[in-house]
């Protein structure tokens, strides 16, 4: 692994440096932890338990990233691999210094946003430094499980509520970008927005589903009929995270 991440470290082109930002509780070292499982870096059954890039005993003992902490990943897409080194910034607002440095030091940013909270201040302020820093976000709707679980929601009311928390993200891009280098927007169509359930190691695009023949119908009984390592092993976290990450994301070389 280390061959191969110094060879790739000489190609630009395929190299992706990117942050993972959320509010405080949304489920982004859970995540983080999860995509590297899935890039062979740890073991998938410690995944979420391990915690590593809460490496500093008061991160563990208080559930949340203090520190950003960075690591490095192999991903490939359509024959080709591609080296994703990325910083698992912190949530909480108080830590918000480390927030800025890790955007400093890439070129993209991975939103995660809970489901059932939807926006909250820290997403707004992690966006609002992205943009500063020229970063190109694309979005993950974590715990799509407690639509499930907790609200049961229909497959129409689940999509309602993704398209509620697109529509209040691209708004917030338009309301705050003043440079027309930022005018980003997401889109399920394109690919920039996946969902899933990082506790629970699955994610969905639309490109995906599409591929795979999933419907928001085989996600929900999934759960109601106690499959969802089955749906995690059809649908994983780290295939369709990382593959949006390099088909949306820039390289260095374009970033400048």
């Amino acid at each position: 692994m280390i061959e191969k991440v110094m060879k790739l470290m000489l190609i630009p082109e395929q190299i992706r440096n990117i942050s993972v930002s959320a509010h405080i509780d949304h489920g982004k070292t859970t995540f983080t932890d999860n995509l590297l499982a899935g890039a062979g870096m740890m073991s998938e059954e410690l995944a979420g338990h391990q915690l590593v890039t809460d490496f500093r005993a008061d991160e563990q003992a208080r559930g949340i990233t203090i520190d950003a902490a960075n690591v490095s990943m192999v991903h490939q897409v359509e024959g080709k691999e591609f080296l994703i080194n990325l910083i698992d910034t912190p949530g909480h607002v108080d830590f918000g210094g480390d927030v800025t440095r890790a955007m400093r030091a890439v070129d993209g940013t991975i939103v995660l946003v809970d489901a059932v909270e939807g926006m909250m201040p820290q997403t707004e302020t992690v966006l609002r430094q992205a943009l500063k820093e020229k970063d190109k976000p694309i979005l993950f709707i974590n715990k799509v499980d407690r639509l499930i679980k907790e609200l049961k929601l229909a497959p129409e009311k689940m999509q309602e509520r993704f398209v509620n928390i697109i529509m209040k993200v691209n708004k917030f891009i338009a309301q705050i970008s003043t440079d027309p280098d930022t005018k980003w927007s997401i889109s399920v169509q394109d690919g920039s927005v996946c969902f899933g359930s990082a506790i629970h190691n699955w994610g969905m695009s639309l490109d995906f589903m599409q591929k795979k023949g999933i419907s928001f119908k085989d996600i929900i009984d999934a759960y109601e009929k106690n499959e969802v390592k089955e749906l995690a092993k059809k649908a994983p976290l780290h295939e369709v995270v990382l593959t949006a990450v390099v088909k949306h994301l820039p390289n260095p070389v374009t970033a400048q």
